[in-house]
């Protein structure tokens, strides 16, 4: 039993560390380990690194060789070589989210894809922009980047639903192929990815994922699944994992008839967020955070549980770093002491920046301005009194206005009439106003027309009595009587005085007062 235990460890603690990229801006590292617990050997997961020096969610990961490639909706991307496990280069090159990246098998070049449409092809070492294509979708964003494992040709997916066939060679497209009409994969084609050999990739739609061959630009195999295909990952030439949303893995194999269907295999009790495979080890990490490390058996197409363990943040990619190539073994980091684990609160492992302070000294210094020092009280005692003083002038302007108006309109009936004494203070311009303006309006109902004043009952039986035979008033009688069928007319009105009462006596006497 001892040798079987030695030979089967071996086997089962695969020299590879778990790169995965997360929603809280983390990248996060781990590494598998052997450890006794309570007598007994077992393989767990312990944490490397965390490192957060995005400014945004993690979208996408490449790695290949020592190099380890993420890029995030900050529009950069960060290059980090495990060789000397530091950061190598920053990126800016991208006006846009960053979607996908893929580095080149050979390591020559590193491709990405943006929100902005732009396809670029970065040098390695150099870092240096390469190729630039511009609208390499018709200007659509870029969804995904797969690179040959020739390192001569490239195929992008993007927006306008398009698949290019790229020639790096000549940097150009040589290729393309509208998925607008398969109807299987519906509006957003999914998970482009090559085989280890590159003749196939895969394609995805809502339930169906799509095994393509690239001499007959064709469907080769294509599996109907219980759920929707979320990443996929290639074991070998011809066996296919794909992770699915129920958190189960669909094991597809292009040795099986066209419409065969998959082998499910459980894995995750949430969907599967991303797969990768290195070595005939498969690690698959959920939505919920839980990280699994599986040895894949391709004859029996089963997986074995090896270890897993929960990284407390949501998870947006993986990728998977062979340590056996490597050389210097510097780069092993040291596992005696567990790097603490961040949450899903980036708060809980570094203090949050104190964006506020500004602000608060701001507002500190404007309360203070504000408040008047105790010097300026007089003066503001004194502004009080002269900021009165323009509004008495204009109220005296607003009742000579409505008096100048009284005398304009004199002639009328309401003019006549008396004014009520109005009261002190700042209510005697209001009624005063008011009551001009009862009087312009009384004045344009009298300047109608004289068939109107003789259509009153009053008038009528005046013309009848002189109809009789008896001799008529005279002018200023008539204008008297007139003016108390007015006052009768309307109530609560006092009889019209004669004209020796003129509104510019009055005026005078207001001012008096």
């Amino acid at each position: 039993m001892p040798p079987q235990k030695e030979v089967s460890t071996a086997e089962m603690c695969p020299d590879i560390e778990i790169i995965v990229g997360t929603y809280e801006e983390y990248l996060l590292g781990y590494q598998i380990v052997e450890e006794e617990v309570k007598d007994e050997s077992k393989m767990l997961l312990r944490q490397t690194f965390a490192d957060k020096s995005h400014a945004g969610a993690i979208k996408c990961i490449s790695v290949q060789g020592p190099w380890v490639a993420s890029g995030g909706s900050d529009d950069r991307i960060f290059v980090y070589d495990m060789r000397q496990r530091k950061l190598s280069q920053v990126l800016l090159s991208h006006s846009g989210t960053i979607n996908t990246l893929s580095f080149a098998p050979d390591m020559s070049h590193l491709l990405s894809g943006s929100s902005d449409g732009q396809l670029k092809a970065t040098r390695v070492g150099s870092w240096a922009v390469a190729g630039d294509w511009k609208k390499a979708h018709a200007g659509t964003p870029i969804t995904h980047i797969s690179c040959h494992p020739s390192s001569k040709l490239c195929l992008s997916l993007g927006g306008d639903r398009i698949l290019n066939t790229w020639n790096l060679v000549k940097g150009r497209v040589v290729y393309r192929t509208n998925l607008k009409s398969k109807t299987t994969l519906g509006g957003a084609p999914d998970c482009l990815s090559w085989s280890t050999d590159g003749e196939h990739f895969t394609l995805t739609g809502h339930q169906v994922l799509e095994i393509w061959d690239i001499k007959t630009a064709n469907v080769a195999r294509r599996a109907k699944t219980p759920s929707r295909p979320i990443c996929v990952a290639w074991v070998g030439e011809t066996e296919c994992l794909s992770g699915l949303e129920n958190g189960s893995i669909a094991w597809i194999s292009l040795t099986d008839d066209k419409e065969a269907e998959p082998k499910i295999l459980p894995a995750h009790a949430a969907r599967v967020k991303a797969v990768a495979c290195l070595n005939n080890t498969l690690v698959t990490v959920s939505s919920a955070g839980e990280i699994k490390v599986w040895r894949c058996q391709l004859e029996k197409r089963e997986l074995t549980f090896i270890a897993s363990t929960s990284i407390g943040c949501r998870p947006t990619s993986l990728g998977l770093v062979d340590l056996s190539l490597i050389e210097s073994g510097a780069t092993r980091p040291k596992l005696g002491v567990p790097t603490e684990v961040p949450t899903s609160k980036p708060s809980d492992v570094e203090p949050p920046l104190e964006i506020d302070t500004p602000k608060g000294f701001v507002t500190i210094e404007f309360d203070d301005d504000a408040k008047p020092p105790p010097i300026s009280k007089k003066a503001a005692k004194k502004q009080q009194k002269a900021a009165k003083k323009p509004k008495k002038a204009e109220m005296d302007f607003d009742e000579n206005s409505s008096d100048g108006e009284s005398e304009a309109f004199s002639d009328s009936d309401s003019d006549s009439n008396p004014e009520p004494t109005p009261k002190k203070g700042t209510k005697k311009s209001a009624k005063a106003q008011g009551f001009v303006s009862a009087e312009y309006d009384e004045d344009a109902n009298a300047d109608s027309s004289d068939e109107a004043i003789e259509a009153t009952p009053k008038s009528k039986a005046r013309k009848s009595k002189e109809a009789k035979g008896k001799a008529p008033k005279p002018a200023v009688e008539q204008d008297s009587d007139q003016s108390s069928s007015d006052s009768d007319s309307v109530p609560k009105r006092k009889r019209k005085q004669p004209p020796s009462h003129a509104p510019a006596k009055r005026k005078v006497k207001k001012q008096t007062r």
